[in-house]
């Protein structure tokens, strides 16, 4: 993921699924720009400069020791800056600040980690996702033939989040097939981003 929390260029963090990891080392609250790009980036080593830099700003050196911190170019970092002010801007006039799109995007990230046990869990799980989206989820009653292209890019991004967040790849399958009423097989298709079947399966 990129992330950023000091005036400069983002870094790329790479992210385990399968075990948390401290990108900070340190206390105290800071503003932290982060995003989960929905496709690949290209990463570039770390110069010496940067590193000190970076440790200077509080990155946990056992990341940078691993090799798990990248630069991006100068075109991703100006793409991300672009992004983060239209983001903000358009917050701005929704009535939120910086600080409540930090507490959104960490609720975000703590709803994708939990793994609700009982249905009244499944259920509020999915009540504050839909609450947490772009736009309203409809589900339609039974299994639906196709999901539109929209749709399955949601997927993937939503999946990119759930599996920064910890989830192994079987749990989001799974969450995915209960919540559209998909099957297994079809569901790793659209996260494996491959031409759909005529036939559903």
């Amino acid at each position: 993921m990129l992330i950023r929390w000091w005036k400069g260029p983002p870094v790329i963090v790479l992210v385990p699924s399968s075990e948390s990891v401290r990108i900070r080392k340190g206390s105290g609250p800071i503003d932290v720009i982060c995003k989960v790009p929905a496709g690949s980036l290209r990463g570039f080593p770390l110069t010496p400069e940067r590193k000190r830099f970076l440790l200077k700003q509080g990155m946990d050196p056992k990341l940078i020791r691993k090799g798990h911190v990248l630069d991006v170019s100068d075109a991703i970092a100006s793409q991300f800056d672009k992004e983060r002010k239209a983001t903000d801007d358009l917050a701005a006039k929704c009535g939120l600040s910086k600080k409540d799109l930090g507490k959104i995007f960490e609720a975000k990230m703590k709803l994708a980690a939990f793994q609700p046990s009982t249905h009244m869990e499944r259920m509020a799980k999915r009540a504050l996702e839909g609450l947490l989206s772009s736009k309203p989820r409809t589900k339609e009653v039974g299994r639906p033939r196709r999901i539109a292209a929209e749709e399955r890019q949601q997927l993937r991004q939503r999946a990119d989040e759930m599996k920064a967040a910890g989830r192994s790849r079987n749990e989001i399958v799974a969450q995915f097939s209960e919540e559209y009423g998909l099957g297994f097989s079809y569901v790793r298709r659209i996260l494996e981003d491959r031409r759909e079947a005529e036939q559903e399966l």
